[in-house]
């Protein structure tokens, strides 16, 4: 970690001294010594070094209790940055590093306009952007201090910031054949930003994926179309935004290199046997993972030579739903409609090899590791999601079980692992936080009509974007400094969202939809409802 040891040793306390006087006094013109007892050190005697080293080892809501001790420990938290430390390292160091790119792109004014967003505390502004953004705690202490003003916010005013329109158009001498045509060719399937916020993918209904290039105006120019034979499902940026990964209901995926000239070139084409339901980059952008109707899912591992080989094939016996890796990038888990999910992990020799198998009373629709590697989350048609945890023998045990009425559609853990969203075809969409003994349990139910098809978390963990089938809006929930959440903004779309996301940063939701729009929409504070006053 960025100047954060997770791994740091206490040093023992420096020893204080017990008072060697005793008291001493007169009665009646004798003299007497009375003992005292021995003096002995507290948890306030301790030097400044000694409770910075403990308090790397707390966690956070432990720290935020001793805040409450006395002004000593407040001051000393407030100096040490501790809150903030103690937040980031709840996340994995994959994204610390995705945090702290995104703070080290901000010049000082890109910096200041980011805070500005959600407060005008001008000396507060100053103390934030005059720190060097490479220093050893800015990435923790921004990122922090930014989500600690957002989540004040009990409402965001929302401002487009860019609109990629559709690309074909109809006029009054349009048939209603073309048109009809025409309105499934503007279909954006999905879109998503490179983790460096420089390009922009859609998957689109006319056969093309499309990137475009972020302009100094803040425009977004179109400087790249894919061309495949069927309709591209999805498009994804590997997290080290070198390259990009398009499947299309043909059965292939295309893995491209972004080249020195910023030119996209195909590098690799996996092939399924039928339609791809999804591809993905492990975190170290090492690996790629598709899920096929066909029965399979597969891993493919780039070479020395940047070529990528197939390297692992993950057998169902019935379609693959999903297929994403761990964290830490050894792992993959697969969920199937034959009631199974499986987990991989890599060995020594960079061979996969089946690990663990899980199983359900019908198909299973989603499967995803949390970022600790600690629980594994699937969602199922028998109307169960179950939160599963990892022993210290290796072995994964039922956790909690959460019941629907309906078949579940997602299960989602955040970057922190500290909270778990839940979606169904009964229109609930359910918030679960872990307790401080591993249990899960419910802290929001929101109705959500109809039933959602994604819900992804901002990169600080504290707010939830939406995207529905049928529905023309995407919507944002956020955490409150108690702890509860709430609704705080909605944007909407003439026809179905197919997306929606977060950038790096957290301070744009890029949405797609069926209507041929992409926006990228930029949250603000609301200065009329915001509980922000500074």
């Amino acid at each position: 970690m960025h100047g954060i040891n997770n791994d740091s040793v206490i040093e023992p306390p420096p020893q204080v001294q017990a008072l060697s006087l005793t008291p001493t006094g007169n009665h009646a013109g004798r003299s007497i010594t009375v003992p005292d007892k021995e003096k002995k050190s507290s948890f306030q005697d301790l030097t400044s070094d000694t409770l910075s080293l403990i308090f790397r080892h707390l966690k956070l809501r432990d720290i935020r209790s001793l805040q409450k001790v006395c002004t000593r420990l407040r001051d000393l938290i407030k100096e040490d940055n501790a809150l903030a430390k103690a937040w980031f390292r709840q996340f994995s160091s994959a994204h610390q590093n995705q945090l702290r790119m995104s703070i080290n792109r901000k010049d000082k004014n890109q910096l200041r306009a980011w805070f500005e967003l959600f407060s005008n505390d001008q000396a507060l502004l100053e103390s934030l952007t005059d720190r060097q953004p490479t220093s050893v705690y800015s990435p923790a202490l921004l990122f922090f201090t930014r989500a600690e003003l957002m989540s004040k916010c009990k409402t965001f005013e929302l401002v487009t910031k860019a609109t990629i329109d559709k690309t074909y158009e109809a006029n009054s001498a349009t048939s209603f054949e073309d048109h009809m045509n025409m309105s499934h060719l503007n279909r954006v399937v999905s879109a998503a930003l490179s983790a460096d916020g420089r390009y922009l993918v859609t998957a689109n209904g006319d056969k093309t994926a499309k990137i475009y290039d972020h302009q100094p105006d803040g425009t977004w120019e179109k400087k790249t179309t894919i061309p495949h034979d069927r309709q591209v499902k999805s498009a994804v940026f590997s997290p080290d935004s070198h390259h990009l990964a398009t499947a299309s209901v043909n059965g292939t995926a295309i893995i491209f290199d972004l080249r020195c000239d910023e030119s996209w070139e195909p590098n690799t084409t996996i092939v399924h046997g039928r339609d791809i339901k999804s591809v993905g980059f492990s975190t170290d952008s090492q690996h790629v993972v598709t899920a096929s109707f066909d029965y399979t899912a597969k891993i493919h591992s780039q070479k020395d030579d940047g070529s990528w080989q197939l390297t692992a094939i993950i057998p169902h016996n019935d379609l693959v739903n999903s297929a994403t890796f761990s964290t830490d990038g050894c792992h993959v888990i697969t969920a199937s409609l034959d009631k199974t999910v499986k987990i991989y992990s890599q060995m020594d020799d960079r061979s996969w090899k089946e690990k663990d198998v899980i199983t359900h009373n019908d198909g299973v629709l989603s499967a995803t590791f949390s970022a600790d590697g600690r629980y594994v989350a699937t969602a199922s048609k028998d109307c169960i999601a179950t939160i599963y945890e990892k022993k210290s023998d290796g072995a994964w045990e039922i956790n909690t079980t959460i019941q629907h009425s309906q078949a579940f559609n997602l299960a989602t853990f955040s970057p922190d692992s500290r909270h778990l969203v839940t979606a169904s075809n009964n229109y609930l969409m359910k918030i679960y936080g872990r307790k401080a003994n591993g249990l899960w349990e419910v802290k929001a139910i929101f109705d959500h009509e109809p039933f959602v098809v994604s819900a992804t978390f901002s990169p600080d963990g504290r707010h939830v974007v939406t995207a529905s089938n049928y529905l023309t809006r995407a919507k944002i929930f956020g955490q409150q400094d108690d702890g509860t959440w709430l609704e705080k903004a909605t944007i909407i779309h003439d026809r179905r969202i197919s997306s929606a996301s977060f950038s790096a940063d957290g301070s744009q939701v890029i949405t797609s939809s069926f209507d041929g729009i992409v926006k990228i929409t930029e949250l603000r504070r609301n200065h009329l409802l915001s509980a922000v006053t500074g």
